[in-house]
């Protein structure tokens, strides 16, 4: 595995390929379990929750998304995971249905790290995809952080950055010397 670049908002040059659009992953394709690997340990290493290939200066259609567990304290005050982690291979996403409701949440990118403004998304979304094996599968009605990280790496792979959905700039801001807003890409 191996840490890559990701690439930036704020540069010129890295800002022409985040905002192309990605082609297609052809499949079979064998180095993509390493890329896939090398994707994830650099998301994991920045602390985000999703990538998208192009964050890394690859214009493919494929994305990773790492969903912490769920924990929850009891009364006695000992924890419990009652959801566990969720990791995601998305090759060639596409969102096939979304709510018409909305809801606005604060997200951030690993391309403009520090930055967090309030991006309204669809309420659910659902999702299809090839994973890593090849086979086609659905993600049905996805909310909350899932279905929020979804519609911003499938962004990505459409060559739209999140700072582009904010309807209120106002609202975005550099959270960087402070500690940052749980909700991040």
């Amino acid at each position: 595995m191996a840490l890559r670049r990701i690439l930036r908002i704020d540069n010129p040059d890295d800002k022409k390929i985040l905002t192309t659009r990605c082609h297609p992953v052809r499949l079979p394709n064998p180095a993509l379990k390493q890329l896939v690997a090398d994707m994830f340990e650099t998301m994991h290493a920045a602390s985000g929750v999703g990538l998208a290939a192009p964050q890394i200066g690859i214009t493919q259609r494929l994305a990773v998304i790492s969903i912490p567990p769920v924990v929850e304290e009891r009364p006695d005050g000992s924890k419990v995971e009652v959801a566990p982690e969720q990791n995601f291979v998305l090759i060639n996403p596409e969102i096939i249905k979304a709510s018409d409701q909305e809801d606005v949440g604060l997200e951030g990118c690993l391309s403009l790290p520090g930055w967090y403004g309030e991006v309204p998304r669809a309420a659910w979304v659902t999702v299809e995809y090839t994973d890593l094996n090849g086979r086609r599968q659905r993600i049905r009605r996805a909310t909350g952080l899932l279905g929020r990280a979804l519609q911003h790496e499938i962004d990505h792979l459409d060559g739209i950055l999140f700072t582009e959905r904010i309807r209120d700039l106002s609202t975005l801001k550099d959270y960087s010397e402070e500690m940052a807003p749980t909700a991040a890409e």
